[in-house]
């Protein structure tokens, strides 16, 4: 079955349960606010503002876009994966995705990557990866922790590698000028304070919360990140000998002090950032010389 999925603003939520209140049914699904039956389609909205659409969904969701106003257009989209995870890379992604192309990605399944499988990753990245013009940067750990030393914090490394990132995927495009979409980390105003020093700053750029839900490049551009992010956390899974758990939580808790305690420190520099707190919580200091 086809299912298709986006978030939608509190306005959006309104607009479509004003336009299919007739086809409403009994709510069956756990935490949704409206359900209705379109033939054969299904259409719900869950309390979190997210729209699923289960069944051949090619010709409403035209409606669905005319009924919000959302008209299709050309855009590089800009996403990063792997902030939040103690072990491996944070890779950033820019894609671009031309107006023609919205349609065909959105058969493919594309969405945000959070709301997707390794496996269903795996099976899309290479074929977005040959489809669209797109740049990857990877940042490893050890570069990583030399930058925070250097004195940057999270959102100045991502404003960082999005900068470079869309700089040159705009240079991949030949100087053709496009809609430029980031999935918003703090104000614009710190975003650009964050690159003060840097020579060249791209500088037109829409910010959107949730960005994957307004652009399908954003969305594309998280799926192509995280293929890259999975690469290499297989190769640092080598490099520790054994299969490193994403995340920051109590399992990954319990597999930095396995890997501490069996081969030392020296073997978590390659593979962690040094400054997550789960350090500092399970007391796994650094030796006394520099980090």
């Amino acid at each position: 079955m086809n299912q298709y999925s986006m978030k939608l603003s509190k306005n959006q939520v309104d607009l479509l349960i004003e336009k299919y209140a007739k086809y409403e049914i009994e709510k069956k699904i756990p935490h949704t606010i409206f359900e209705a039956l379109i033939d054969e389609l299904s259409l719900v909205i869950y309390n979190n503002g997210t729209l699923l659409l289960n069944g051949d969904y090619k010709e409403e969701l035209k409606n669905i876009k005319d009924r919000l106003g959302l008209v299709p257009f050309s855009a590089i989209g800009s996403d990063e994966v792997g902030t939040g995870d103690l072990f491996g890379p944070i890779v950033v992604c820019s894609a671009y995705v031309p107006e023609d192309q919205i349609e065909i990605l959105e058969e493919m399944g594309v969405k945000d990557s959070k709301n997707m499988t390794d496996r269903q990753i795996v099976e899309l990245a290479p074929r977005l990866s040959k489809m669209l013009v797109h740049s990857v940067l990877i940042l490893n750990p050890e570069k990583y922790n030399l930058m925070v030393r250097r004195g940057y914090n999270m959102n100045k490394i991502k404003a960082f590698l999005h900068n470079q990132a869309i700089l040159l995927t705009q240079k991949k495009l030949k100087g053709k000028k496009t809609v430029v979409i980031v999935d918003q980390f703090c104000r614009p105003e710190i975003y650009y304070n964050y690159l003060k020093g840097e020579k060249n700053v791209y500088r037109d750029i829409t910010f959107f919360t949730g960005a994957e839900s307004v652009h399908i490049s954003v969305a594309a551009a998280s799926i192509i990140a995280r293929y890259a992010f999975l690469a290499k956390m297989q190769q640092l899974s080598k490099f520790a000998g054994m299969k490193l758990l994403k995340g920051a939580g109590t399992d990954v808790d319990k597999q930095l002090i396995y890997l501490y305690k069996s081969q030392g420190y020296d073997i978590l520099r390659p593979i962690t950032k040094l400054n997550f707190k789960n350090l500092a919580k399970n007391n796994i200091i650094p030796p006394t010389k520099a980090l």
